[in-house]
């Protein structure tokens, strides 16, 4: 542990700054702080001093305080370009991205020839669904610095909004080497693809036949039978204190959604749940062996951690059009399911559904969809960036389901 230092009444506000910087540097930013308000007794008006005093202060927790100091400094110096950028990151933490959207304009502005601020500009305004300013950004941060990832990975994604389907796939194809296999990607990639008729590599990537696999689960020890264990699921997710009813940022309509059950303590069924999917994915390994040329299968991980939850939905229920972006392979098991589920219908009631990409607001290909109908027991896999939704049922009775991410670890 670094020594403590101290400040001699003596020291020079200069001494005094270069010690609260290295408090600052070794994160003792308490004592940063104590250190900076010293010096700024003595040199009030120093931008400098202020911005490094904000960043402590923001890293305490005192958020709003830092934006003060910064707005101090920006009237002392408006051209100083760290205060912007400081006062642009404490807005977009606060939740206020309009305001951090103005800023990282000013910051940009005062460094027109720095990737940086174009893309910080840019992702501000793609949040704000300013998709033609963010995409002049992004446009610019790339001209500037043509090995950004960052840049290529957000141009992109708002692409897809403006419907440049070809500079979007182009943006894909110069952003997947820095991030191999991204789930976010390959899936702007299925939509471009299929948006410019490319429909070989729409079919190689978004392979249904060869890429999802459906399997069927046993009961693990400890239960009579799959009819108990089920059961079991079904009580633990409806008793689980997270449950809510549609919660924001997420796919659910007409019905209840957990939160990650691997954050418990005591996870109840949901741990022998998690030993027979563990089992699954090994044995979907096994069935799709690696493979250089595809992707996906050219990234499989050898060791993952997981994302688990449960959805319980009532009648007319469903979930919109959505892959999972932090998962490799993704997968959903059935403990549960009305029987107007299980019975044959052209209307495919409570089914799930591949394929149907999220409707961008030029998207005009007609999506080819592939459906499966849930059985309880049934646990189905797919890579993670396969758009999926499931189809509005009515009954009295409740459809549950254990949807999962495979997250992949260095």
């Amino acid at each position: 542990m670094a020594k403590s230092i101290r400040t001699s009444k003596l020291a020079s506000p200069q001494s005094m700054f270069e010690e609260a910087v290295t408090l600052q540097n070794q994160n003792n930013h308490k004592g940063a702080v104590k250190r900076f308000k010293r010096v700024l007794k003595q040199s009030p008006d120093q931008p400098v001093i202020l911005n490094h005093y904000a960043l402590s202060l923001a890293e305490l927790g005192d958020t709003r305080a830092a934006e003060r100091i910064l707005e101090k400094a920006i009237k002392l110096n408006p051209g100083n370009a760290d205060s912007w950028g400081l006062l642009a990151e404490m807005q977009e933490k606060s939740g206020n991205i309009n305001a951090a959207a103005n800023a990282y304009d000013k910051y940009r502005t005062i460094n027109p020839e720095l990737s940086l601020g174009h893309v910080k500009f840019a992702d501000a305004c793609h949040q704000l669904k300013n998709y033609s300013d963010a995409l002049s950004a992004y446009e610019r941060a790339v001209t500037l610095d043509p090995d950004n990832p960052h840049a290529w990975r957000g141009l992109a994604r708002v692409c897809m909004f403006e419907g440049e389907w070809e500079r979007g796939l182009e943006a894909v194809d110069r952003a997947l080497p820095h991030y191999p296999g991204n789930t976010l990607l390959l899936g702007i990639k299925s939509v471009a693809c299929s948006e410019l008729g490319k429909s070989n590599e729409v079919v190689e990537l978004v392979d249904f036949d060869r890429l999802i696999e459906v399997q069927e689960l046993s009961a693990p020890d400890g239960y009579a039978d799959l009819k108990s264990f089920n059961d079991a699921l079904c009580a633990h997710s409806l008793a689980h204190p997270s449950l809510a009813y549609e919660p924001d940022g997420v796919s659910t309509t007409k019905g209840y959604q957990t939160a990650n059950f691997m954050y418990d303590e005591d996870r109840g069924p949901i741990a022998p749940l998690l030993e027979k999917i563990d089992g699954a994915v090994r044995e979907y390994q096994e069935t799709h062996p690696v493979d250089p040329s595809h992707p996906f299968l050219a990234q499989r991980p050898k060791n993952w951690d997981f994302f688990i939850w449960a959805t319980v939905l009532d009648a007319q229920g469903h979930q919109g059009s959505h892959i999972h972006p932090h998962g490799w392979l993704s997968g959903v098991y059935y403990p549960r399911i009305p029987d107007v589920i299980t019975l044959n219908s052209d209307t495919q009631p409570g089914w799930i559904e591949f394929g149907r990409a999220v409707k961008y607001p030029k998207a005009k290909a007609v999506d080819v969809v592939r459906t499966y109908q849930p059985q309880e027991g049934m646990v189905v896999l797919f890579p993670s960036y396969f758009y999926h939704r499931t189809l509005p049922f009515e009954s009295s009775d409740q459809r549950f389901s254990i949807a999962f991410d495979i997250l992949p670890l260095p």
